[in-house]
C-alpha cells in the first residue's frame, strides 16, 4: 500500500482527497491556483479537477476542458503497480 492509513467507508477502502493529491504531486502532477492538478503530456494539458468528493480527469481543448473520466473518492484506488483506478466514463 502506497499510504499508511486509508479511510474505510461501507467496508471498502478509500482514498482521500490528500492522498489523491499527494500521489499526482509525486508523478510530476501540478497544483493550480484553483488547487486542482495540471501535467503536460504529449503535447496536451490535462488536469485533475478536485472537488470534495470526486475526481475528474479532463484534458484542454480548444473549446474548454473535456471530461475524460471520473469518480467519486470512495471508489478511487491505488493499484499495485502505483496507478490511479476507479475512474469511470
Amino acid at each position: 500500500m502506497l499510504f499508511g492509513t486509508l479511510e474505510a467507508m461501507n467496508g471498502f477502502a478509500m482514498i482521500t482527497r490528500d492522498q489523491l493529491t499527494e500521489w499526482a504531486t509525486g508523478r510530476g502532477w501540478k497544483l493550480d491556483r484553483f488547487g486542482h492538478l495540471k501535467k503536460d503530456l504529449n503535447g496536451t494539458t490535462h488536469r485533475l479537477k478536485l472537488s470534495r468528493i470526486a475526481a475528474r480527469h479532463e484534458v484542454k481543448t480548444p473549446g474548454g476542458w473535456t471530461r475524460i473520466a471520473s469518480g467519486y473518492y470512495r471508489n478511487l484506488t491505488l493499484t499495485a503497480d502505483g496507478k490511479l483506478g476507479g475512474m469511470t466514463r
